[in-house]
């Protein structure tokens, strides 16, 4: 009875409350981002904003959103500030120089005196203050702000464990979006469920290669289900939830308990089709947490790998059957969602002429159904624009 209550619910908000990426446009990546800046969640902020530039690229003190409407638009000052409390000065200087080269603000020019003076991020938290021309996150104490920027910092990665850079390929709206269900633990450290589930959550988050959905989300729909997310553990229910919470795809990690043949399994789900893209194990080189940490950080790192963000050409197409020039030896797989575009005019920096990047077009989305070594045939999930041969795609 639970169930079918649970499969009515869902139904109705997917009806009343769609949730595919092809919907989203610039302004809800960029309101997203800003919900994330107040909530000092730099890394997920980041990703929105990315997925907002990748529309319309340049900041603006009024950008038109639909009919008259218009909002202030400063992805990459807001981007920089980010990337300044997560200690990547670098980048933060690169996207708060090039916000002010489009228009000058009075926060933007505050975090770049920050950088001059290599004021830290603890106390700067603290420096700013609320401009009444702009509206400006709420400040928090300089404790809350330490122990956020060290939730962000993560694992160390390993040199040389990632295969890609996500940031060298073009980007179409937002990554693929994942949410990562409940580890079921069976063992000893039953109890420790929601931390070894977080570890995961926040590795994949770090990696920066996917949009992860914020448990948050996931709660907020059991929660009007009378659901307990500890409860979601089949995988018929779990990718219902994935789906309503705007997940591309949904993370499934059991750990098994058991001497020297403790493991850790993942699954990888496509929340559309409901088959498995991924799946891997991990065996536990000991008992203790840190141990089954571990693990769980490299299924994070392997789950990355085996899906690369790869970009390609439309290559053939007749009717609703469209063929890319990418296959298996570049990591495509049964499954890829992709995003198929058109690319415009050159975006130039507006001081120094430098190429930036290229304006795009969103022509619609697109899944792997079959693949060769080289060639890979793709089906029409979601079609906002004609797509032709010469049309270019790319992983999400």
């Amino acid at each position: 009875m639970k169930s079918h209550r649970l499969w009515l619910f869902l139904s109705c908000v997917l009806l009343l409350h769609p949730t595919t990426p092809a919907q989203s446009k610039f302004y809800n990546y960029y309101s997203d981002g800003l919900e994330y800046v107040e909530k000092k969640d730099w890394l997920r902020a980041v990703q929105e904003f990315r997925s907002a530039i990748s529309y319309e690229f340049e900041d603006a003190a009024r950008k038109r959103t639909y009919g008259t409407h218009f909002i202030e638009y400063y992805p990459h000052r807001e981007m920089g500030i980010c990337y300044y409390y997560l200690g990547e000065t670098g980048n933060a200087k690169k996207e708060l120089d090039l916000s002010t080269a489009y228009v000058s603000s009075g926060r933007a020019n505050e975090f770049l005196g920050f950088l001059k003076n290599k004021v830290p991020p603890s106390v700067a938290s603290v420096q700013e203050h609320k401009n009444p021309e702009e509206e400006k996150p709420e400040v928090v104490p300089e404790t809350a702000e330490r122990s956020r920027m060290e939730e962000t910092k993560g694992t160390t990665l390993p040199v040389g464990a990632l295969t890609y850079d996500p940031s060298r390929v073009t980007q179409v709206g937002s990554r693929l979006g994942i949410a990562v269900m409940p580890i079921d633990v069976k063992g000893d450290l039953s109890s420790y469920g929601d931390a070894l589930t977080d570890k995961m959550v926040s590795q994949l988050v770090n990696l920066r290669r996917f949009k992860v959905i914020e448990r948050t989300a996931l709660d907020k729909v059991l929660q009007e289900q009378q659901l307990q997310v500890s409860g979601v553990v089949d995988e018929e229910t779990a990718v219902k939830v994935g789906r309503v919470a705007g997940a591309d795809a949904i993370v499934m990690t059991s750990a098994i308990q058991h001497g020297s043949s403790s493991k850790v399994n993942v699954r990888v789900i496509d929340t559309e089709t409901s088959e498995t893209i991924v799946a891997r194990g991990e065996q536990v080189a000991g008992n203790d947490v840190e141990d089954f940490e571990k693990a769980i950080d490299d299924l994070a790192i392997m789950i990355y790998n085996e899906l690369p963000i790869v970009e390609g050409f439309i290559v053939s197409a007749d009717k609703d059957v469209y063929y890319i020039d990418a296959g298996s030896l570049k990591g495509i797989r049964k499954g890829s969602k992709c995003v198929a575009f058109r690319a415009g005019e050159n975006i130039l920096h507006p001081t120094t002429g430098e190429v930036l990047g290229r304006h795009v077009t969103k022509l619609g989305e697109l899944v792997v159904v079959q693949v060769q070594q080289k060639l890979a045939q793709v089906r029409v999930v979601e079609k906002e624009q004609d797509i032709k041969v010469g049309d270019k795609i790319v992983v999400k």
